[in-house]
């Protein structure tokens, strides 16, 4: 059984000392049949080493981690994620870094340290052949995921691997073996111990399944999702929730804004804000992106509470469009009605943002230096309204006039 190799690949390990050789998803995506990734290698050959015979010939190295072992070797944008062949040692926190590292030369005993079978298929570059030590061919052709090691030595000690597990499960449509699937949900627990970057790269990952290979299937998530609800997994990535109903995630293209609405919806807590920004910075989202989140799904319930259109647009109006692709799974009338009001605004050019006004606090300071600060905000936010009445105009001049019957009142 050959596996096609680029030409470049080739000559790349010519170069070497050791047998060379593509491990992990491109040797399995290529013996399923659809596009390969970007080839992983290893081999036995040390850092070291490696920077030394690759010195005056046409690939780069950028050594990425002494400590695993593991670099970057490039030629032109082709890129090669390189690893030193290692045996690896857990502590039982669950996290996914090893407690200790040792370079190896074993072959057999790098495939050790890996997680699945069909992860685990080594091909020689030089002499044109697979390496199989856990028959993960057979498990390809039987579409069945499981551990190349027992499950408890696998799974026990790295909850990152079990959420790559239900990952591959949803991208791949494979079926779990039930040994691998039983020891997972027992430590789904170290789900916990990755960081908070990993649970949502891996969620985002499974949430995107359905896109990321022609063997998967619409809405392939609902295979991980219907088993954390099943064995009550969500807890591991600190919601207190035991299960999810699914619903939007299914209809809206967008599926992490579809998952956090199917999570409101089953929550239903008195303050939608406050529930997600405490749900998104347990998750570990970046601050921007939290922000934006928050507005989107906040303007998305407010639409569906009916808020009235002036100070639904003064506080949504940036994030519209994005809220009404939400809003026309859920009710067309509604997101109808928004939207004449949204095209209304800006056929009319309105102002709607406090930015937007011809003056801003240095004004305030300026004119009226008694003006405590604090109170710049409810002032500007008075005029927008104002303006978006027409009352008055969004001129320099007069909005420094009105500044001074504000002061009667705010």
């Amino acid at each position: 059984m050959v596996v096609k190799i680029s030409q470049k690949l080739k000559e790349l390990a010519k170069h070497f000392p050791n047998d060379l050789y593509v491990v992990g998803g491109y040797v399995r995506n290529y013996l399923i049949g659809i596009e390969p990734e970007e080839a992983d290698l290893a081999s036995a050959t040390t850092l070291d080493e490696l920077v030394e015979i690759l010195k005056d010939t046409k690939f780069d190295v950028k050594i990425r981690s002494k400590t695993l072992g593991t670099a970057l070797i490039s030629n032109g944008d082709d890129v090669y994620e390189y690893s030193v062949f290692r045996r690896e040692v857990y502590g039982d926190n669950g996290e996914h870094s090893p407690e200790k590292v040792e370079f190896i030369t074993n072959i057999e005993e790098d495939a050790k340290r890996r997680d699945f079978t069909i992860n685990a298929i080594y091909y020689d570059i030089n002499k044109d052949e697979i390496i199989d030590f856990y028959h993960g061919v057979d498990d390809i052709k039987k579409k069945i995921i499981r551990t190349v090691e027992t499950p408890e030595s696998v799974l026990s000690k790295d909850g990152a691997r079990i959420l790559r597990l239900f990952r591959f499960q949803c991208e791949l449509n494979f079926k779990i073996d039930k040994e691998t699937l039983a020891t997972a949900i027992k430590y789904s627990k170290n789900i916990k111990g990755i960081s908070n970057e990993r649970r949502v790269s891996e969620i985002v990952k499974i949430l995107h399944s359905p896109m990321k290979y022609k063997t998967s299937k619409p809405n392939a998530f609902m295979k991980a999702f219907k088993i954390f609800n099943k064995h009550q997994v969500w807890s591991a990535f600190g919601m207190d929730i035991p299960r999810i109903k699914f619903d939007m995630i299914k209809k809206v293209e967008h599926k992490s804004q579809g998952f956090l609405i199917d999570l409101i919806d089953t929550v239903n807590p008195i303050s939608v804000s406050y529930y997600l920004e405490r749900t998104l910075f347990e998750l570990g989202l970046p601050k921007k992106l939290m922000s934006q989140l928050i507005n989107i799904l906040s303007g998305y319930y407010a639409a569906l509470n009916r808020e009235s259109n002036k100070p639904y647009f003064f506080k949504y109006f940036d994030n519209f469009p994005t809220i009404y692709l939400l809003l026309t799974k859920k009710s067309r009338f509604l997101a109808m009605k928004y939207e004449f009001f949204y095209k209304y605004i800006i056929s009319q050019k309105l102002i709607i943002n406090v930015k937007d006004l011809k003056i801003n606090g240095d004004d305030i300071k300026k004119y009226y230096p008694q003006v405590n600060p604090k109170r710049y905000k409810a002032i500007l936010e008075s005029l927008l309204s104002d303006v978006f009445d027409c009352k008055i105009s969004n001129e320099k001049k007069e909005l420094i006039a009105a500044v001074n019957q504000k002061l009667k009142y705010l």
